[in-house]
């Protein structure tokens, strides 16, 4: 096994303990920065789908790769949601309701 396979596996390991941790956090503490942990979880998801993505395609070689180099799309995506998120929690230290 190749240190890059176990580097993706770790990624994954640490983005699904991210997920149950937020999850948790979540619970205890719900109210508006429910909305900014909610877009950090799907932030976290899409990291996970480009490691897995990565593992399945090119490091284990497993399926045949489509020809749109997706791992680039999931890892946009969830950039897109860090940045909603980290809007939505600066608005909740501003002390400004949520856009």
């Amino acid at each position: 096994m190749s240190i890059v396979l176990i580097i993706d596996f770790i990624g994954i390991a640490v983005g699904i303990f991210a997920i149950i941790t937020v999850l948790n956090l979540n619970k205890n503490l719900g109210g508006r920065i429910s909305n900014a942990l909610v877009f950090f979880n799907w932030g976290v998801i899409f990291q996970i789908l480009a490691f897995s993505y990565t593992v399945v395609f090119s490091r284990l070689k497993l399926l045949s790769a489509p020809p749109l180099d997706i791992h680039h799309l999931f890892m946009f995506t969830g950039m897109i949601f860090f940045v909603l998120s980290a809007k939505k929690f600066a608005s909740l230290a501003l002390n400004r309701p949520s856009e």
